[in-house]
């Protein structure tokens, strides 16, 4: 094995194909065009360390250099995960990826390729007296980030749910017994409630699903406005690869929530979700984050459909799976 090693800010030269062979498993969260576009945002500076055994891509990790004062990431807090010291962004460093749920170092689990990357980090000079944090790792991701850095201090864990192929392809029949019986429920109360969900390309959308989902996330607690969520769904209608799709359901006419949806190769993501308070609500959230996403994978061929974190019960007595996801933190004396 001849391996080349070099340190860039950009992707440039590394192809989506190429970039999704080294994991697989991130999602449209972890597709090329995402990265691109956080590696474009001006409050973190990019770094990737690319390692290629001759046209052979081995390697593709990702680093983002906090810049200013102020934590400017509200899915990657390491407050939220449990780090009660406090955050320097420009002496700290997300590794792994940025502002999703889901990380990944892209990094082939081969001891070359693991000490090509460990040289090349301890060469880059910006990473020097800054905290490294980890975000949503799952553990094959964990184990290889333990091999570069050394003890990491894990804070926190997620689970991480997928509905896998026999859900969403396959015949309910084949299915256990509970899990058949809370689909076809919930298929069965959408249908007497009159509940109509109406799939539209979020391009040509324009409904109130931004209202509803800021509404949604302020209840929870966190910080949102329309105008905010109408950002975040236009930079991922701009995302290559990734279509986006909004279902917005009603009954009597009356409008009862609206979901967005990311299309990514062979699999469909449920992103956000907007309900009102009103009695029906359980059941417009079950249609819109399992019944609308399951029809569409299967009307558009598609093998798997991507949960996200939360709501675990609901989740598993559907049949999804949990992929923990670790999220920790490593002093810069490791490099």
């Amino acid at each position: 094995m001849t391996l080349s090693t070099e340190v860039t800010d950009s992707l440039d030269g590394v192809g989506a194909d190429d970039l999704f062979a080294l994991d697989g498993t991130v999602g449209a969260l972890g597709s090329r065009g995402r990265l691109v576009q956080h590696s474009q945002d001006p409050r973190w500076t990019p770094r990737y360390v690319v390692v290629r055994d001759g046209g052979r891509l081995r390697a593709a990790l990702p680093i983002f250099l906090g810049n200013g004062t102020q934590w400017s990431d509200q899915i990657h807090n390491p407050e939220d995960w449990g780090y009660h010291q406090p955050l320097v962004p420009d002496k700290s460093a997300l590794v792994g990826g940025r502002l999703e749920i889901r990380g990944s170092l892209r990094c082939a689990d081969e001891p070359d390729v693991i000490a090509a990357v460990t040289d090349a980090l301890s060469a880059i000079p910006e990473l020097r007296g800054r905290e490294l944090f980890f975000g949503y790792l799952p553990p094959d991701q964990r184990r290889i980030a333990e091999a570069i850095f050394g003890p990491v201090t894990w804070l926190a864990e997620y689970d991480d749910f997928t509905y896998p192929e026999e859900v969403i392809r396959g015949s309910l029949m084949d299915l256990p017994q509970p899990v058949r019986y809370t689909i076809r429920h919930g298929e069965r109360k959408a249908a007497e409630l009159g509940i109509v969900a109406e799939v539209t390309p979020w391009r040509d959308y324009e409904g109130d699903a931004c209202e509803l989902i800021a509404a949604h996330n302020e209840r929870k607690g966190q910080t949102d406005h329309p105008e905010l969520v109408r950002y975040r769904m236009d930079r991922w209608d701009e995302c290559d690869e990734v279509t986006v799709l909004v279902a917005h359901a009603s009954r009597d006419g009356a409008a009862g929530g609206a979901v967005t949806l990311l299309l990514f190769r062979d699999e469909v993501e449920v992103y956000e979700v907007g309900l009102p308070e009103q009695d029906d609500r359980h059941t417009f959230y079950i249609h819109l984050t399992f019944n609308e996403p399951r029809r569409i994978a299967r009307d558009q061929g598609c093998a798997v459909v991507r949960a996200g974190l939360g709501a675990p019960q609901p989740k598993r007595i559907r049949g999804a799976r949990a992929v923990p996801r670790h999220c920790g933190r490593a002093p810069d004396t490791l490099l």
